[in-house]
């Protein structure tokens, strides 16, 4: 949308909006899925009284908080960025969406000290994530501020705390100096340079500034050298702060996802790291968050979380697996008068994913773009409990590429095309992969 100068769609209807098929059977879904969202432990306990700030402790504890550019697992920085304290030393209301009995997003205000009045939406989890412990920073009034001064200008708080993770370790590691970076001390945790330095991104202000707004890996290239090495993206898009040495499902999400770097397609560490089960995906058991096979259940996850946003509903549903898919599927009936399964909403999810991964093919990608970065399967986790683990990427992707019904090249095959409905699409694959029509 951005490459076409496109801000939004706006939608008007000429008439009344369509009446529900069957509004009793609608009422009673809505109330069992708010019974399945509001008894579910995690929402209760801790999304519904602090918000996404809840994960922070939650995932450090695990090892899925990345930090100083993934070079660590796990700090202590949930001491200072944890939930307790920043409802303590923040000024926070809860911040929902219309409507929402979650609510949990958080608008803050600073009370004191340098950065005293600035206030704003969040900071959410990624973003103390993004500005904190990525960057070495504990300092909860600077990541505040960070994260309310990207917001004023539009910026992305997880792409733009990435790329100065990234430009802090080019830094660490003496591919760029002080004259490269205008000025700026960009050792870690300099609350002052990051600040500085997330002001003049937003305004596009100097050479070094500049640069990095372009997205890191563009900014690789200028500065040259091994600075790819210390890029971490998928497919040209930054990471966020979720683990993959701890968490193989969260490896698999990243790897797979047709936009890049994705840590909601699903948010595979709510099974393999927090011990959740479900029975829509035929998990019955335990799984293992450090093995690499036995993850053919991310599919149907990924096809739950492409099935709420089809549905145009929030996917914190869906990533605590409150809302069941078959309950989702009942309030679809209820209000269209279409009988539908939780494996319709699947299947129809699935489909989407196909073709996702059919443009992306048209467009040139292929297996190659399905790796993380070199980082991930060369360096052993330091600390936390995935000390020790990589991420062995081969076996993750030969798995899932079977699983999907695609061939080892990461192409969906005829068979899998037309048992989807889209035939329509087999000869962009026959063009691609060189066979003949039959």
């Amino acid at each position: 949308m951005g490459s076409k100068n496109l801000k939004a769609f706006a939608v008007y209807s000429e008439g009344s909006l369509p009446e529900l098929a069957d509004k009793e059977a609608f009422e009673a879904a809505v109330r069992d899925a708010l019974d399945e969202l509001l008894n579910e432990p995690f929402v209760k306990d801790e999304m519904i009284p602090y918000g996404t700030p809840s994960f922070f402790d939650a995932m450090n504890s695990l090892g899925l908080v990345p930090a100083y550019n993934w070079q660590r697992t796990t700090t202590d920085f949930d001491s200072t960025l944890g939930y307790k304290n920043y409802h303590e030393k923040l000024e926070v209301s809860v911040d929902r969406c219309y409507n929402c009995p979650i609510g949990c997003g958080r608008y803050t205000r600073i009370p004191e000290g340098k950065y005293a009045g600035l206030e704003g939406g969040g900071p959410e989890y990624e973003t103390l994530a993004a500005f904190g412990q990525k960057l070495g920073l504990r300092d909860l009034y600077a990541v505040t501020a960070a994260g309310h001064i990207a917001n004023k200008y539009g910026l992305d708080t997880i792409g733009t705390g990435q790329i100065i993770a990234t430009a802090m370790e080019w830094y660490e590691k003496g591919l760029i100096d002080q004259e490269f970076t205008d000025g700026l001390d960009l050792t870690w945790g300099n609350a002052e340079a990051i600040i500085t330095l997330v002001e003049r991104i937003g305004k596009r202000e100097g050479k070094f500034a500049t640069l990095l707004g372009e997205g890191s890996l563009r900014a690789a290239e200028t500065v040259g050298g091994d600075a790819v090495k210390y890029v971490m993206h998928v497919k040209g898009m930054e990471m966020a702060a979720d683990g993959v040495r701890a968490s193989k499902s969260e490896a698999l999400s990243h790897m797979v996802s047709p936009r890049g770097a994705d840590h909601l397609r699903p948010y595979g560490p709510t099974i393999d790291c927090f011990a959740y089960q479900n029975d829509e995906f035929g998990v019955l058991e335990t799984k293992d968050p450090f093995k690499e096979e036995d993850k053919a259940w991310v599919k149907p996850f990924e096809e739950l979380s492409m099935a709420t946003n089809l549905l145009g509903t929030c996917l914190f549903a869906s990533i605590t697996l409150a809302i069941r898919g078959r309950t989702w599927a009942r309030l679809l009936s209820a209000a269209t008068g279409l009988k539908y399964e939780y494996q319709d909403l699947f299947k129809a999810a699935e489909r989407v994913l196909n073709i996702e991964r059919l443009f992306n093919m048209r467009e040139g990608f292929s297996r190659k773009d399905d790796y993380l970065p070199e980082r991930f399967s060369t360096e052993p986790a330091p600390d936390g409990p995935g000390k020790g683990q990589v991420v062995q990427q081969d076996v993750l992707l030969d798995e899932i590429y079977a699983v999907k019904g695609w061939s080892s090249d990461g192409i969906p095959t005829v068979e899998k095309l037309a048992e989807l409905g889209l035939e329509e699409y087999i000869p962009l694959v026959l063009t691609h992969t060189g066979e003949k029509t039959a």
